[in-house]
């Protein structure tokens, strides 16, 4: 197929032939009705089931379909749309959530019939090629120090050590606990406290946790030691939280 000057969308079925080939144009594939097998650079998934694919311009990929099957296809010219390093953020198979499956539903009834005119198939491939880029996870970033941090925030309820942390940022503890302090203006163990405290308070906004769950689930031993840490720290209790939500 020639590469396209403009995005297209139309609906496409598949016979049950196993075929092999690359483009120069991007090409995103839809579930409507049916499965397609694809292998796309060595990576091997299915087309449905609540999953499509991207296949970026000039990857070699394989696809095969048995049965009746029905898909939305976007084929989209290789530069314009949004920077080709988020199109190779996007990787390949990508799950359908619900606000993608709304999409897909539309571009479904709107290309039953015939292709997408121009214009709306421009708007739909930007659309749906930047949902993508922003479902695809932060990158990890080389700061040690934000290492810790996010270790901090996913494991604040745990007994995490300095060492820890250190280790998890790759520095020594004695320069870590240098450069975190100058990175935000606090000692480890002080920012994991207010971590701490900053999710029992919203847990015990949310009011579905008995206090003494609460207490368990940031890291304290029990009820009493979550309220003397409030009532130090932050001149209240947990009763008190809860009642204010």
């Amino acid at each position: 197929m020639a590469s396209p000057h403009r995005p297209s969308v139309s609906t496409r079925s598949y016979d049950g032939h196993e075929r092999r080939h690359a483009h120069d144009h991007h090409q995103i594939v839809l579930p409507i009705a049916g499965t397609l097998d694809m292998e796309v650079g060595g990576a091997c998934g299915r087309v449905g089931d609540g999953h499509g694919v991207l296949v970026a311009d000039r990857v070699p990929h394989s696809f095969r379909s048995g049965g009746a099957n029905r898909f939305v296809v976007l084929d989209v010219p290789a530069a314009g749309l949004v920077p080709e390093a988020a199109i190779r953020a996007c990787g390949a198979f990508f799950a359908i959530d619900g606000a993608l499956d709304g999409l897909v539903r539309y571009l479904a009834a709107e290309a039953a019939d015939r292709p997408l005119d121009p214009v709306l198939a421009h708007h739909s491939a930007g659309l749906l090629l930047r949902a993508l880029e922003a479902r695809q996870p932060p990158p990890v970033s080389s700061d040690p120090i934000d290492r810790a941090l996010a270790l901090m925030a996913e494991r604040c309820g745990e007994p995490l050590t300095v060492a820890e942390l250190a280790e998890a940022a790759g520095l020594a503890p004695s320069r870590f606990h240098e450069r975190f302090r100058a990175r935000t203006g606090s000692t480890p163990a002080r920012l994991l406290a207010e971590l701490r405290l900053d999710r029992a308070e919203a847990l015990l906004r949310d009011g579905r946790l008995p206090l003494a769950e609460v207490a368990l689930a940031v890291g304290f031993s029990d009820q009493s030691a979550l309220t003397r840490s409030l009532r130090r720290c932050r001149g209240t209790t947990p009763g008190a939280v809860r009642k204010g939500s």
